[in-house]
């Protein structure tokens, strides 16, 4: 696992590095008349600037490449920093490789993110398993040292609590099935949780933290959400964005 996170790491690193050189001057030529510089990131976004053929733009960055149909720009025109769809520039070999080495980070990020997804999920599952191997086992030695009625009172008692577990999950899974979808409310109801998930859904799954620490910027309201044992997950937004043990 560590070997895997170096080596996206080491790809990140190098794919940012690469094109920087050639990026950072790199001009766009507008194609047509009427083409709109934007507020923002979306087509629907407020319109700062009415463009015409043969404008040049400075090219600041690739935003959202696999977001869309459309790829969209972030530029400078006579000062005003604002956004273009890619339909309305013409296409250049340096602008490709860029769109290419975005691309490729955004690949690289989102199977980081899997394999840490994984991860969690498979050391959450071998200790639930190693739970229930122990409990079982502790029980039938229990068993096997005396059958008193204590024993049989004991036996009981654990029947119960398994009986208590299965009824806790079944109305877990009907609560968050109704809440959340079959697919969504399941994970939810074994106490699952992975990237992109709301902060409602976090604290559905794993409940309320021990702790909240809460950064508010500018741009982002960032919080890290304090479980027991170690255990740190990280809402950017309203959304989980990482966690750690």
């Amino acid at each position: 696992m560590l070997k895997n996170c170096l080596f996206a790491l080491f790809l990140i690193i190098v794919f940012s590095g690469t094109s920087y050189g050639q990026t950072q001057d790199l001009v766009l030529k507008v194609k047509t008349n009427g083409a709109k510089l934007t507020e923002g990131e979306k087509t629907n976004s407020k319109s700062l600037k009415t463009l015409n053929k043969g404008d040049l733009l400075t090219f600041l960055e690739v935003i959202n490449p696999s977001g869309s149909t459309t790829i969209r720009f972030k530029v400078e025109f006579e000062g005003i920093t604002g956004f273009i769809s890619s339909y309305f520039v013409e296409e250049n070999h340096l602008l490709e490789n860029e769109i290419a080495r975005v691309k490729e980070l955004d690949k690289l990020r989102k199977e980081e993110e899997l394999r840490k997804y994984d991860s969690l999920n498979k050391v959450k599952e071998k200790e639930r398993q190693e739970y229930r191997d122990s409990w079982e086992e502790r029980e039938k030695e229990q068993i096997r040292k005396n059958d008193s009625i204590a024993d049989v009172m004991l036996k009981n008692a654990k029947t119960q609590g398994r009986i208590d577990f299965q009824n806790r999950l079944q109305s877990r899974r009907e609560k968050y099935h109704k809440k959340y979808g079959k697919e969504v409310g399941e994970r939810i109801a074994n106490e699952k949780i992975w990237i992109g998930m709301t902060e409602e859904m976090l604290i559905d799954s794993w409940g309320n933290p021990d702790d909240i620490n809460t950064t508010v910027t500018r741009y982002s309201n960032r919080k890290q959400y304090v479980y027991g044992l170690g255990q740190y997950v990280y809402v950017v937004n309203g959304k989980v964005d990482a966690w750690q043990n």
